[in-house]
């Protein structure tokens, strides 16, 4: 059996710091692993500053704090949150910017500096990223100086049945060119990516499991997430990830990125993976859809052909829910996602509309607005531009923007002012 695919599941009953060095030395240890190596890079999960949808700063801290101990002096802590935020603000009202700061590692916000152009490989696409990143972790490089460590969280995802390892890669791609694409090819993205940036170890932070969704709101936290006090490590990413989508419920089959992926990296299951510690005793089958808490008094209409559960129909629906549940939004219109609509359906409608990606726009806006008038009438183009949907979802459901921050508005807008000086090309609603 190949020594590279062993994952570690591990039960925290002591410190995380112990916890952590146990990951690492059972995998030969942190000192063999780094092969030498006084730098490293450690990609977290920082979706949002929402609770949970976030690496554990704790675990953070325990990572950072073992790196230190075998000699690491350079460490940087990077992400590229989602759209409608930007990482500045999302490490300050986090705590992940405070173990930084005490640690003495330091933030890297991917969304600020120069970007530089990557043929993604194995797919007809090439993506942004920032070209710091890049000339760190350059693929076409035979050695790296630099240790790569990828620390996500476990979470089902409506997008992608599962965000583990693979999927938190999608934070090092710039937000703009995250917006395409977003649809029925994320899993060729999400696999590729696994190729062009491959970690050096990979931890989950599986302290809590989070489910339904890829953000629930926080009124449903406690129907969203349950304590599993674990830790899922090793150094092939894949087979971490198919390890970690197993104790949540899932198997490869279900998860088109772990297929994949499995099909561009060679031979990786559960039956040639060396798994230490009892992976049957989880028996929970955690589900990745939505609960069904959505305002009575707004309408779906999805198209017949195709509406794509990683793009407009998942952006949507996460952001509807948590306007409705968390900031009071209202309800009272219509939402048209997807294409393949019918003459009937099309004559019902009527606004306030909400016309969700570029298929439904490209069908239904010229009809809608030659029958209604363009009043009353918004719409957010590509696959996953959430930023715009932010701006739209917002403004029907009469919530503002800044009620969504837990900031006082002048330190947000002096936040953004900072990331702007700096380079940044985050999306926000504003």
């Amino acid at each position: 059996m190949d020594n590279s695919k062993k994952v570690s599941i591990l039960k925290v009953d002591k410190t995380l710091y112990e916890s952590v060095k146990e990951i690492f030395d059972n995998h030969g240890g942190l000192k063999a692993l780094l092969q030498g190596r006084k730098r490293a890079i450690i990609k977290i999960n920082a979706v949002n500053s929402h609770p949970e949808t976030y690496t554990n700063p704790a675990v953070l801290e325990a990572v950072i704090g073992n790196l230190q101990d075998q000699g690491v002096s350079d460490i940087r802590v990077v992400e590229n949150c989602t759209q409608g935020n930007f990482t500045r603000m999302v490490f300050s009202i986090t705590e992940i910017g405070e173990v930084c700061r005490r640690t003495g590692a330091k933030a890297v916000f991917l969304d600020e500096g120069p970007t530089c152009e990557i043929k993604l490989p194995g797919i007809d696409k090439t993506a942004r990223f920032n070209r710091w990143l890049t000339q760190e972790l350059n693929p076409e490089k035979n050695t790296n100086d630099v240790f790569f460590l990828n620390l996500p969280k476990l979470k089902t995802h409506s997008m992608s049945v599962v965000t583990l390892g693979t999927k938190n890669l999608l934070g090092l791609m710039d937000q703009h060119d995250r917006m395409y694409d977003h649809n029925y090819n994320l899993h060729d993205m999400l696999a590729s990516l696994g190729q062009l940036f491959p970690p050096d170890f990979t931890i989950i932070d599986g302290l809590k499991v989070v489910f339904h969704g890829h953000y629930p709101p926080a009124k449903l936290l406690s129907r969203c997430t349950e304590s599993l006090n674990i830790l899922v490590g090793g150094p092939h990413m894949l087979a971490v990830d198919l390890v970690g989508a197993k104790i949540m419920g899932y198997e490869a089959g279900e998860i088109k990125h772990l297929s994949l992926a499995q099909e561009k990296l060679g031979p990786c299951d559960l039956e040639n993976i060396q798994i230490e510690g009892d992976i049957s005793t989880f028996k929970t089958r955690y589900p990745h859809t939505f609960l069904p808490e959505f305002p009575e008094d707004v309408a779906i209409y999805k198209g017949l052909e195709q509406c794509c559960p990683e793009g407009c129909y998942s952006n949507t629906m996460a952001l509807l829910q948590l306007l409705y549940l968390d900031h009071n939004g209202k309800g009272g219109f219509n939402i048209l996602m997807g294409k393949g609509f019918t003459a009937e359906t099309l004559e019902q409608i009527k606004p306030p509309l909400l016309l969700a990606g570029d298929c439904a726009i490209n069908e239904a806006k010229n009809y809608l607005q030659e029958k209604h008038g363009s009043g009353y009438i918004w719409e957010t183009p590509a696959c996953n531009d959430l930023c715009s949907t932010i701006k739209a979802l917002s403004s029907m459901m009469k919530v503002k923007t800044t009620q969504m921050v837990p900031l006082h508005p002048i330190k947000s807008f002096y936040l953004l002012a900072i990331a702007r000086i700096k380079g940044s090309r985050a999306r926000v609603p504003i």
